[in-house]
């Protein structure tokens, strides 16, 4: 299965407008079970502000050694890097896991849970149901960070 990484759209108003700083905040990730492929054409994703408005779209999952809402994005950072500063890049110091977990999912969804306006960040679409059975359950981020972006 190929894994789709996307970003919502209100991400970047929520960035100019200081409801997501990527940084200081509360950061979660969550597991869905909708059958997707869920992208930016699905209805409701392109107007998706809060976690709310995602679990409207996607159902969380439950399931053994799963807390609602997900688990904490560990140490997440953004710094700026490359020839004059021009990469920005998110990243956490590890990879999110559920240890101990028996449960299916599809999707994991990034947000800032102590933001007000704007939580929602960015989506991962497994590209089908991935199941565990009383094992750890991780999502590896690419060492090239959750996020990046490049000014040209």
């Amino acid at each position: 299965m190929a894994v789709t990484a996307h970003v919502f759209p209100q991400f970047v108003q929520g960035l100019s407008a200081g409801n997501i700083s990527l940084t200081g905040g509360t950061y979660k990730v969550a597991l869905g079970n909708a059958a997707g492929p869920i992208g930016l054409a699905t209805a409701g994703i392109s107007t998706a502000k809060l976690f709310t408005d995602w679990t409207a779209i996607v159902t969380e999952i439950t399931g053994t050694g799963y807390v609602a809402g997900g688990t904490a994005v560990s140490a997440p950072t953004f710094t700026a890097g490359g020839s004059n500063n021009t990469v920005s890049t998110w990243t956490s110091a590890s990879n999110p896991n559920w240890t101990t977990a028996t449960f299916s999912a599809n999707q994991a969804v990034f947000y800032e849970s102590s933001a007000a306006t704007i939580q929602l960040i960015c989506w991962w679409d497994f590209g089908g149901s991935i199941s565990v059975a009383g094992q750890t359950f991780t999502l590896a981020i690419n060492a090239s960070g959750l996020l990046t972006a490049t000014a040209s």
